[in-house]
Parts: C-alpha cells; sequence; structure tokens
C-alpha cells in the first residue's frame, strides 16, 4: 500500500530525489578538494596551495630555466654595422628599477656610481704577444670584480670579422658559462663591428708608423673611439677607456676608485712596459713644435698626400710622467708614497683614460682631425688629433685633464 501511495505521487519525490542527489554530489566533492588542499598545507605549511594552472606553470619553469640575460642584436644594414647587447637580469642590477603601478612607467636609481668600460679592438695580434681574448677580459676582470661601490659595464669594438666571431663564440660558450658569469659582474656588454670604419683608411697596416701616415692612423682611431663610445654610453657617470694591448694594473681593486675620488674631469695613469717607465707619450704638458711658414703654406694649399710634420716636444719646456720618475725637483721623493697624487696636464694618452660623461655629453670627444691650427682654408691643422685634442676641446668648457704618476697600468712587453 505503501509502494502503491509512493508510486502515486512520483510526480512530488522525483524531482525532490533528484535535487536531494546533486547536492549530495556537490558536497562530496567540496570535501574531497578541501581535503587535497588541507594535506598539501599540513605537508608544506609555509607554501600556499596552488591552483592547476600555478602548478603546470611551474613545471615548465623546471624545465626551461629562466635566462640570466637577455640579447638583443640590431644590424643596420645601410651603414654596414651590428651592435649586440647583452643585459643582465640579476637582481644585483634590476633593484634599481621601480615599476608604478598607476602610470605603470618604470624609473631607475642604481644608488650606486656607474661606470663603462670601453675598449677597441684591433684586427691584428690586438691584445699582445701569446695574448687573445681570454686574456684580455681576464685583465679587465682584475679591475671590474669585487667593485660594491659601483655598477660597471663594458662596450667592445671589433672590425674584423673573424675577431668579431671569436669573441661572440667566447661569450656564448655554454660549456664555459662565460656571458652568464660576466653578467653577474657587468651590467651590460656591449659588443659592436663597424667594418667601414677601417674601409679607405688611406694606408697599410706595414705603414702605420710612417710619419706620413700618422695623421690617417690617429684618424682611424678617433673614429672607431667615437663610434663605439657614442653607441654604447647611456646613463653611466664614468667612461674608462682602455686598450685590448693592457695586462695588468697596481692595486686592481682600487683602480676605478681612484679615478673616481679624484673629483677630476679627465684623468690618465701612468703606462709602463717592460722596461718603460713612462710608455704613453702623448700625456704631457708644456710646449710642442710649430710647423714652419713653409709647411704652414703647403697646409693652406691642403698638400697632405706629401704632408710628413709631425709635432715634437720643445726641450726643457715639456713635462712626462719619465720627468717625475726622473725626480726633477725632487718631485717623486716628495710624492711617491702618495698612490692620490695628480699633476695637471695640456694633453691624455689614450692607453687608459678616465673622463667623466658629462664632459662627454657636452661636446669633448676624440676629434678626428688636427684641430690645432686650423683654419677655414685648411682641411686640418698640425696638432691635436684623437686623444691629444681631447683636452683642447675641454678648456673652453671650464673641464680640465690630469695626471695621476703613481697609479700604473702595465702594457704588453
Amino acid at each position: 500500500m505503501l509502494f502503491t501511495e509512493l508510486k502515486r505521487k512520483k510526480h512530488v519525490f522525483l524531482p525532490l530525489l533528484i535535487v536531494l542527489s546533486i547536492v549530495g554530489f556537490f558536497l562530496y566533492t567540496s570535501s574531497l578538494a578541501v581535503t587535497i588542499r588541507s594535506t598539501a598545507s599540513s605537508a608544506f605549511p609555509n607554501i600556499p596551495a596552488q591552483q592547476p594552472q600555478q602548478q603546470a606553470a611551474q613545471a615548465g619553469s623546471q624545465q626551461r630555466p629562466l635566462p640570466k640575460f637577455e640579447k638583443l642584436t640590431f644590424t643596420d644594414y645601410d651603414f654596414d654595422y651590428t651592435k649586440v647587447t647583452y643585459t643582465s637580469t640579476n637582481p644585483k642590477f634590476t633593484q634599481g628599477r621601480k615599476l608604478h603601478q598607476d602610470t605603470q612607467a618604470v624609473t631607475y636609481f642604481p644608488g650606486k656610481q656607474t661606470v663603462l668600460i670601453m675598449s677597441v679592438i684591433g684586427n691584428s695580434a690586438p691584445y699582445g704577444r701569446d695574448r687573445d681574448f681570454g686574456h684580455f677580459i681576464k685583465s679587465i676582470m682584475t679591475i671590474a670584480e669585487n667593485q660594491p661601490d659601483y655598477i660597471i659595464s663594458l662596450a667592445l669594438l671589433c672590425n674584423g670579422d673573424e675577431e668579431f666571431s671569436k669573441i661572440q663564440k667566447f661569450f656564448m660558450d655554454e660549456a664555459e658559462n662565460n656571458i652568464e658569469f660576466l653578467l653577474t659582474v657587468f651590467e651590460s656588454i656591449t659588443l659592436i663591428s663597424a667594418p667601414f670604419l677601417d674601409k679607405n683608411a688611406g694606408f697599410e697596416r706595414h705603414e702605420r708608423h710612417r710619419d706620413s701616415i700618422q695623421r690617417l692612423r690617429r684618424r682611424l682611431i678617433a673614429k672607431s673611439r667615437n663610434f663605439l663610445m657614442l653607441h654604447s654610453l647611456q646613463v653611466q657617470q664614468y667612461v674608462l677607456t682602455i686598450d685590448s694591448d693592457m695586462v695588468w694594473f697596481n692595486e686592481p681593486e682600487r683602480f676605478i676608485a681612484r679615478f673616481v675620488n679624484s673629483g677630476k674631469d679627465i684623468v690618465v695613469p701612468r703606462v709602463e712596459r717592460p722596461g718603460l717607465g713612462d710608455y704613453d707619450k702623448n700625456s704631457w704638458r708644456g710646449r710642442r713644435t710649430k710647423p714652419s711658414q713653409e709647411q704652414l703654406d703647403k697646409m693652406d694649399r691642403n698638400e697632405w698626400e706629401t704632408w710628413n710634420y709631425v709635432p715634437h716636444d720643445v726641450k726643457g719646456e715639456i713635462y712626462h710622467f719619465l720627468t717625475y720618475l726622473d725626480n726633477k725637483d725632487g718631485e717623486y721623493e716628495q710624492h711617491k708614497d702618495d698612490p692620490d697624487y695628480v699633476v695637471p696636464l695640456d694633453s691624455v694618452g689614450g692607453a687608459v683614460l678616465f673622463m667623466k660623461s658629462i664632459v662627454i655629453k657636452q661636446g669633448v670627444i676624440f676629434p678626428t682631425s688636427l684641430i690645432v691650427g686650423t683654419t677655414w682654408d685648411r682641411s686640418e691643422g698640425y696638432d691635436g688629433i684623437e686623444t691629444e685634442g681631447v683636452c683642447y676641446l675641454a678648456k673652453p668648457l671650464g673641464f680640465s685633464c690630469w695626471g695621476m704618476p703613481n697609479v700604473v697600468a702595465h702594457h704588453t712587453g
């Protein structure tokens, strides 16, 4: 009878039974999910439970580790040059960047003084005898590593295809992990190749030491330095130019700090090589010779094909670091123990050259012509090309050049 009554009222109970079944299934699955989350939390109490999509993302990141740098390659096919920039993503360097959520703007405050080390690498034995790019990098690392007070970047220019390829392979050698290690030391590394700079230089390598070729040789060096500097200098406060055949530095851990702490606009150290205590003779102050009237007339006629004048020191009226070492007037004995001792200069060399970037950004670059003695009639003058024109450009802007004879860098023998 009860069965008959239920059957008669099935139109009431059947919908109710379906609803209760759905509710029961929902409660069961919810309880199971809570149990799973509870188990995960009890096993790893400090790790919040992850959603499936988060777990999948984490699994993917474990399979593909995040790169520790960004690589950007730019090629200008019209003007024939390539620029490769490796930028570190190490928190050591990125912590100075702040994203403002309201405006999506990013501000950058490094919190430390910033330095760009740059070097132009030639095409034939550019690092010195029995040395290669790896030796050069090791030399640079002695002054760049363990510098907690500075953020340092590196920029290199190499116009030879073969050497440029070798440098790229050195950076990307996965077995040695070179680039990832270097980008724990350098905030960025810029590598540039501009073969057009070397074309039509006007001389062959075996001619480079001839007096008549010096103007053309120095012009090529100036063009290369400028091209590298203007392509790589960004917000760095200081620029340190180092020739690729420099091998070691006295007190390397203090080398950069000596220049920065001097407060000087443009500074050079003394450069030694075996048997020579003052190698870079382009650092000097005083008087140099001037062309004769006959030579000046030749300049006015722009007869540069037969031009072979080279300025020389006026004896007794010139100061080099060798003058300091010779203890003239007791200067060496008085200051030899003072590493921060500075002397004023009228010209600087480029084996190692330190400059404030604000000097460069106001127009002080490496002159590509002989700017001393120019007129509207002459295509150029008789002195002041490349590094020897830097101070000439800086002086009217209120900047000055200095030398630190007790800070020593060593050139290859």
